[in-house]
């Protein structure tokens, strides 16, 4: 029986080579990730734990020093805070302390055991020579025995009894420590080394898959990929009628016997392509024989050929007159074209024209920054051009400037902005005090715009906030339609709430604004501002910005210079908007006294 290297001991001799690779991998990952817990438990639960705790005695042993020392040189009752600590410390915490390092100690090695016994004994002794200070002077009248002074006085000498035990106690301790940060760093060294032999053994045996993969896709390729690809190029040729130029290698398996199969076809189907190719190139006098009398497609194709021969004569004609229609409706549309191009570009130097005119009206930053020096104006108009503008204007001694959101944005908040910015400048010819302002500017846009109402029942408006500042006396006054102002001082928000009726909104001695007065130090912040910032969607939900986050906003930067504040909510705004379109006229004025 002769062996057949077929394709499913090709396909399992290749995924078998995987298999053997991916084992090993994770036998040798096992491992290491094994030898890696058992050093991270060590450091976890011996060395760490070790080291805190001999740090823990050895800061209780110095504190048992000093109390001590009081207890033997300070005349005191025995309820004193400083006697109670210490029979607490000799009774429980150091005791507790030292039990805690003899239940680690049983994965010491017999050195570290050695010094923890040693240190044991030493603490046994030392708590003997305590015990004797706190015998020979139990109360206050004790103190006053000269012999018992001198017997505690002895003790407490440089170098002997309880110093030398304390010296011996601490050199002790210190060995200790020592050990066990070596200990620990000796450990996290091992660690390390696992972890660098995890990514050795990680990235060769990656790059050995890659190539045992390359190779076997190779492999693959050449033995089932190509033939296979071959055929269904054949196929695909055949199903579209083409005669393929070249036949498919025959090969001793699966698909070497389907090869030979698809080459017998195409070798039938030969006479019937190249008829094919003669109908399909104009010459219908070509002839052509059937492969037999049940040759579906022979007779398919002489019919084909007499159908086209009769139809090709008609459909010149059709041609001819639908070309001549396509000339004309092409002509149409780029005339069409042409004039849409030109009323585009009418309408685009118009508006540009429009923002030029408006940016004429805005003070200048230099303007803005010789009236404030520490001072900001963030504005970012959603179109072209903006229906919020910003005004300032010194008037004597007082400052005085506003933020305004006029109705609508782009071309028709623009004009309006216009309209407010004249009325604006005619009103404070003869009014500094902003409900005044307001009134006066409520009546004189009224008349410009003669807007009642339209028949939609939609009228113009603004809405605003207008301060003026007395540079001498630093007092603030503050009128608002709709837009308040915040003043910060100390980190904390002061917030001058607005009247909740637009400017336009009402006949003039209908209502009247309401004039805050409100005296500044030196330091404080106030920042008018139109809605567009806090209407903003945006963020990981689309929602809006909203005043909570806009107040919590202007805290976090109000310490800063105004320039960088400016640069912060700059920033905060775009990344809060991502890739969400700018929904309104953003205006946000900052100023610094």
């Amino acid at each position: 029986m002769n062996f057949r290297f077929t394709i499913p001991w090709k396909i399992g001799v290749g995924f078998g080579m995987f298999v053997v690779v991916t084992g090993v991998l994770f036998f040798l990952t096992s491992n290491t990730l094994s030898e890696s817990r058992s050093i991270n438990r060590e450091i976890n639960e011996v060395y760490a734990p070790g080291i805190e705790a001999v740090e823990e005695l050895s800061t209780q042993l110095s504190y048992s020093e000093l109390l001590i020392r009081y207890w033997g040189t300070v005349q005191s009752r025995d309820d004193v805070v400083e006697k109670r600590n210490m029979r607490t410390l000799i009774s429980t915490e150091i005791p507790s302390q030292l039990s805690t390092l003899d239940s680690l100690s049983a994965e010491w090695n017999n050195k570290e055991q050695f010094v923890l016994d040693s240190l044991n004994t030493t603490m046994e002794r030392l708590f003997i020579l305590y015990q004797q200070v706190m015998v020979k002077l139990p109360d206050f009248d004790s103190y006053a025995d000269q012999m018992t002074r001198m017997d505690i006085e002895f003790l407490l000498l440089p170098d002997e009894g309880i110093d030398k035990e304390l010296r011996s106690a601490k050199g002790q301790i210190d060995r200790l420590l020592k050990a066990q940060r070596s200990n620990l760093l000796s450990a996290t060294q091992r660690s390390d080394a696992l972890g660098d032999r995890l990514r050795f053994l990680a990235g060769n045996i990656s790059i050995f898959i890659l190539i045992v993969g390359v190779v076997i896709a190779f492999l693959v390729s050449r033995s089932i990929v190509r033939p296979v690809n071959e055929l269904k190029r054949t196929l695909l040729y055949l199903g579209k009628g083409i005669y393929p130029r070249s036949t498919v290698e025959v090969t001793s398996d699966e698909i070497g016997q389907m090869a030979f199969a698809v080459n017998r076809l195409v070798d039938g189907l030969k006479k019937t392509r190249e008829f094919s190719a003669q109908v399909g190139s104009g010459n219908f006098e070509a002839t052509y024989t059937p492969l037999s009398e049940d040759d579906e497609l022979g007779f398919a194709l002489l019919k084909m050929r007499d159908d086209l021969a009769a139809s090709e004569r008609h459909l010149e004609r059709k041609v001819e007159e639908r070309t001549n229609e396509v000339v004309q409706q092409k002509e149409e549309i780029e005339r069409q074209k042409e004039r849409v191009t030109e009323l585009y570009k009418d309408l685009t130097d118009s508006i540009n024209y429009a923002k030029r005119l408006q940016q004429a009206i805005l003070p200048t930053k230099e303007f803005v920054l010789d009236m404030f020096p520490d001072s900001f104006v963030m504005y970012r108009p959603r179109d072209i051009v903006s229906g919020d503008f910003y005004w300032f204007k010194t008037t004597g001694k007082k400052n005085i400037f506003a933020a305004v959101d006029c109705t609508g944005h782009g071309v028709p908040g623009a004009f309006m902005s216009l309209v407010g910015h004249n009325v604006l400048n005619q009103v404070t010819k003869v009014f500094t005090r902003p409900s005044q302002i307001l009134n006066n500017l409520n009546r004189l846009a009224a008349e410009a715009l003669r807007s009642e109402e339209s028949e939609t029942g939609v009228s113009d408006g603004m809405d605003l906030a207008m301060v003026t500042i007395d540079m001498e006396s630093l007092e603030l006054e503050y009128a608002g339609a709709y837009n308040p102002l915040y003043i910060i001082r100390n980190k904390e928000i002061i917030q001058l709430k607005a009247d909740n009726f637009s400017i336009g909104s009402f006949r003039f001695g209908e209502r009247e604004y309401n004039n805050h007065k409100f005296q500044l130090e030196k330091g404080d912040a106030i920042y008018a501002f139109s809605d567009g910032y806090v209407d903003q969607f945006g963020g990981d939900r689309g929602k809006k910005f909203l005043k909570k986050r806009f107040r919590e906003t202007l805290l976090s930067v109000s310490d800063l210079p105004m320039d960088v504040q400016h640069q912060k909510l700059n920033e905060t705004f775009v990344r809060w908007k991502k890739s969400l379109d700018q929904v309104d006229d953003i205006l946000v004025i900052g100023i610094r006294v």
